[in-house]
């Protein structure tokens, strides 16, 4: 059996044992993009493992290279995907230099593709790229063919999209808009959907498929040419309802597992980072809170909801939800004799706490309460369902948050690193707390 996201309906009654969970008749399905490393076979496995239980239906592969770590991890995570029962799908990485044409990569896909894991959506072997927007069409007509029957998503960053790009490109089964922050020019504002809906329409103008993106922020912090900051503030909390309102064909989270850019919202191992300076921003950073409120969007997502008000906890318990921020200020000292932080951090950057919290159906009267360092921050009435929430005016301390039902605390979560006014590093990365109440 190929892991496919279309079933005919005999077939899957007759497959009803086999086919993973994650699969969905209505072929919508959900990725996470999956940066390729040196990652161990029992990390690999435990990624899939993790990916299957928040409902994911695969993992996009961003490869960039062939190296023998990069083909050795490769074949550890279809060995356990064709156990496990997910998929993959490679997203060849146009954009690191190495990967410049279609053709570098066409034999080494054609291994895969008839793997028990290769995810297929209508029958066909999806394939994407980060990058490619300078492949003609003759190139990808010419891939396509020397590959065989293929669904060709590629992702795409140009910002704005150009609206010719089935024109120009007829071969092109589908886009993926990679832009899923606001630019670094925009200063602070909520994520938009200008690039989202250019997209959109351009594929259905086309009969394409559209994939949209999601994800929680984007801050590097390596060198003078890699330090960045894409705004994380009013992003994720407002990205769950943007993609149900536009409902797009296919759903990719970014990321998994980058760490560089700091939109992981999985595992992060050791073994792909040894001796890395990123570990400066990420070590103590665990961003799998997020999980807390992605199960339950993702169950949205599934089951065709066009908001997010029946988002609820999937806990069983009243409430459930994660928060986040910064854990320098703004205006913080640091990265004295080092690596300044970035203009896109002044601009950008809010003192600030943002998060979801879950209430459990048919309950009310709940009170949200957001301390820093003992001070109260702000405060909300929830109500049940999706709550989401940011109190500005964020000072030094530790943040916790408590969720009460008149004088009982019913649940809550306590940030471990305090926020700060210097550091030796410039790091803005989020710190990321689920609570599970």
């Amino acid at each position: 059996m190929r892991f496919s996201c279309f079933w005919g309906a005999a077939g899957l009654i007759a497959l009803a044992a086999s086919v993973p969970t994650t699969k969905r008749a209505t072929g919508k399905p959900v990725f996470a993009h999956y940066m390729i490393g040196e990652i161990y076979d029992e990390h690999t496995r435990q990624d899939i493992v993790d990916a299957k239980a928040l409902g994911l239906d695969a993992f996009a592969l961003n490869f960039d290279q062939f190296a023998s770590w990069s083909e050795d991890t490769v074949d550890r995570l279809f060995s356990n995907a064709d156990e496990l029962g997910f998929g993959l799908f490679f997203s060849f990485d146009h954009a690191a230099g190495h990967l410049t044409d279609p053709s570098q990569y066409t034999e080494y896909l054609k291994k895969y593709t008839t793997r028990t894991s290769y995810f297929e959506y209508d029958g066909r072997p999806l394939v994407s790229t980060f990058g490619g927007e300078n492949i003609n069409n003759d190139q990808w007509i010419s891939f396509k063919s020397s590959v065989g029957s293929i669904l060709l998503i590629p992702g795409f960053y140009q910002n704005p999209p150009a609206s010719s790009i089935f024109t120009n490109t007829p071969a092109l089964d589908g886009v993926f808009n990679w832009n899923s922050w606001p630019d670094s020019s925009a200063g602070r504002v909520t994520v938009p959907t200008v690039s989202d809906t250019a997209y959109q329409s351009a594929a259905s103008s086309a009969s394409k498929l559209f994939m949209m993106g999601m994800s929680p922020i984007q801050f590097k912090h390596l060198s003078t040419s890699q330090n960045w900051y894409r705004r994380g503030e009013q992003n994720l909390e407002y990205r769950f309802a943007q993609v149900l309102s536009l409902q797009p064909d296919m759903l990719q989270l970014q990321t998994w597992n980058d760490a560089g850019e700091s939109h992981y919202m999985g595992n992060l191992w050791e073994e792909p980072m040894t001796s890395s300076p990123i570990h400066g921003y990420t070590d103590g950073y665990d961003h799998k809170g997020y999980w807390n409120i992605l199960k339950s969007f993702i169950e949205a997502w599934k089951r065709g909801d066009m908001s997010t008000a029946n988002m609820v906890p999937t806990n069983d318990k009243a409430v459930q939800g994660a928060f986040w921020h910064h854990t320098l200020l703004v205006g913080a000292s640091c990265g004295v004799g080092g690596l300044d932080k970035s203009l896109d951090v002044t601009n950008n950057v809010e003192d600030a706490v943002s998060g979801v919290v879950l209430v459990e159906k048919g309950r009310s009267g709940l009170m949200a309460v957001v301390n820093v360092g003992g001070n109260e921050l702000g405060k909300m009435t929830l109500v049940e369902g999706f709550n989401r929430f940011k109190f500005t005016g964020l000072t030094t301390g530790k943040v916790q948050l408590e969720v009460w039902d008149g004088s009982n605390m019913i649940g809550g979560g306590y940030a471990p690193i305090e926020v700060a006014n210097a550091g030796t590093i410039c790091n803005y990365n989020f710190q990321v707390v689920g609570f599970p109440g």
